[in-house]
């Protein structure tokens, strides 16, 4: 097991250099190309999604943090996402929300679908709400292994 946390200013200028980070991380662990197209599409998305919505919480920009915490094993990534907001979030519904756009062709271009995608590329995900933040969980497993 390989853990690597990693903490980030809440402002979209870092998500690519974290990105490529972790993705070029996974490469070392039995994952294919697409696959890393695949984490770092998770991985963008988890993280715009919480600087988006988890950085509302503080209007102070040095307390809009967000943590990731990665773990690299063989043919696996377990990643947790942490930010300071979203508190009362209910993934089921989030789920079904982004289904019913993604399915309808009149508003095909709005915005919103994001975490469908993520649920769509992982293996396992859970979103996880307190008074503290949100925190983001998914594991992403290598299909060859």
């Amino acid at each position: 097991m390989n853990r690597i946390k990693i903490e980030m200013p809440g402002e979209f200028l870092f998500v690519r250099g974290v990105r490529g980070c972790i993705a070029n991380i996974a490469h070392n662990f039995a994952f294919s190309d697409r696959e890393i197209y695949h984490i770092e599409t998770i991985v963008d998305e988890v993280c715009n999604n919480a600087i988006e919505h988890g950085g509302k919480k503080s209007e102070k920009p040095e307390e809009n943090i967000i943590r990731l915490d990665c773990v690299f094993d063989a043919g696996k990534l377990e990643l947790a996402v942490t930010d300071k907001g979203g508190e009362g979030f209910d993934l089921a519904e989030m789920i079904e929300s982004n289904r019913k756009l993604a399915e309808d062709a009149v508003n095909f271009n709005r915005r919103g679908r994001g975490l469908l995608i993520v649920y769509k590329f992982v293996d396992d995900l859970d979103v996880s709400t307190n008074s503290e933040g949100t925190t983001v969980r998914l594991l992403k497993r290598a299909k060859n292994n």
